[in-house]
């Protein structure tokens, strides 16, 4: 679910980015490609919308022409230089957000000068152009499209090597230890229905030195009464499409938002899931994993919201089946959103789509 948001002045270099837009269609999905916000509502936050919509993209596209600098308003005044102009609030989001830009000059433009800007966009001059002539412009969009894949598809870890039989040992002892203490949690807002009913907490199941570690919403009954998480028919699907990928259960570790089961299998209150984040947080710190997968909304907002990172503001819809990455300790952390198994099972339409988000997963395998 690549996203592509080509950022121009319309006044400047509205003919090359329509041949643009019809030359990437040849690379890329189209729907994958935002080229105009063509209505914000009145009343809206027209920064807000504009913010949200580059926190979409994975690479922004600024394309600059011959006028990009020098063209002015009503009074005279750059619209470079006005913080409200829609180029500079899409650009400055950009930066803000760390997101891969991509500065393409058409109509023989050179790149502007770093104090030609203004501060909040100057970085743009440290970016590396692509020209696109005239003449060669099929060639030169060509030579763009691979920069735009390497943008957005990040290298991936090919796999994570096995850890030794201490590592492993001592990784094992460490989630004993924690399911341990979940059990005796007596302080939980869920551990008195936990009791009434006769449940166990599930702590999750798999292999401790995983690469691939899934994060769903909480358990259901089935897994209540068995202590072990995603049995039953959202169990069943979620091994189908581990199958779709070559793996199996004890190839990753599998856990919750939530590590005891809501009354009436209800959406997790904000208290629970705080609570519960504690466990969570040492489950991720003992596996270490090259790939954290989100099943459902709960779970891909908090941990988006865990690792401060700017798409937790859209919604699962924008964001199944997109890798993100961030940067943990030194070393990259990526992170999958997915649509929960449990989503086949009221809309079989999405055992499709479901198929096709998992394959982002091949690379880590």
């Amino acid at each position: 679910m690549s996203r592509i948001f080509i950022n121009y002045r319309r006044q400047d270099s509205e003919g090359y980015v329509g041949r643009l837009y019809d030359r990437l269609c040849d690379h890329f999905d189209s729907k994958d490609i935002f080229m105009d916000i063509t209505a914000i509502r009145p009343g809206e936050d027209f920064v807000k919308t504009l913010e949200d919509a580059v926190a979409e993209c994975d690479v922004l596209l600024a394309v600059i022409g011959p006028q990009w600098l020098s063209v002015s308003d009503d009074q005279g005044s750059r619209r470079i230089d006005d913080e409200h102009d829609f180029v500079r609030i899409e650009l400055a989001s950009a930066i803000k957000h760390k997101k891969a830009i991509i500065p393409v000059l058409v109509g023989g433009a050179k790149m502007p000068l770093t104090h030609e800007l203004p501060d909040d966009i100057a970085a743009l001059t440290r970016r590396n152009a692509l020209e696109l002539s005239h003449q060669r412009f099929a060639y030169d969009v060509e030579q763009l499209a691979p920069a735009i894949k390497t943008a957005i598809v990040p290298a991936k870890p090919t796999g994570k090597a096995s850890a030794d039989k201490g590592v492993l040992r001592g990784k094992m002892k460490a989630l004993k230890a924690l399911k341990d203490e979940l059990y005796a949690a007596a302080d939980s807002p869920l551990y008195e229905y936990r009791k009434a009913n006769n449940y166990s907490p599930v702590l999750g199941d798999g292999n401790p030195d995983a690469n691939i570690l899934f994060i769903g919403q909480a358990p259901g009954e089935y897994e209540a009464i068995q202590g072990r998480v995603f049995i039953g028919a959202s169990g069943d699907i979620l091994d189908e499409m581990l199958d779709t990928i070559g793996m199996k259960r004890e190839d990753i570790y599998i856990t919750n938002l939530v590590l005891d089961r809501p009354p009436d299998n209800r959406d997790p209150l904000p208290t629970e899931i705080e609570y519960y984040a504690s466990y969570v947080d040492r489950i991720i710190e003992i596996i270490r994993p090259g790939v954290i997968v989100t099943l459902g909304r709960f779970a891909m907002f908090n941990i988006l919201k865990k690792y401060d990172l700017q798409e937790r503001k859209l919604k699962i819809s924008q964001l199944h089946g997109k890798l993100l990455t961030t940067t943990v300790g030194g070393a990259s952390l990526y992170i999958l959103p997915l649509y929960h198994p449990a989503v086949v099972l009221y809309s079989t339409s999405e055992r499709a789509t479901l198929r096709a988000d998992f394959q982002q997963l091949k690379p880590f395998v």
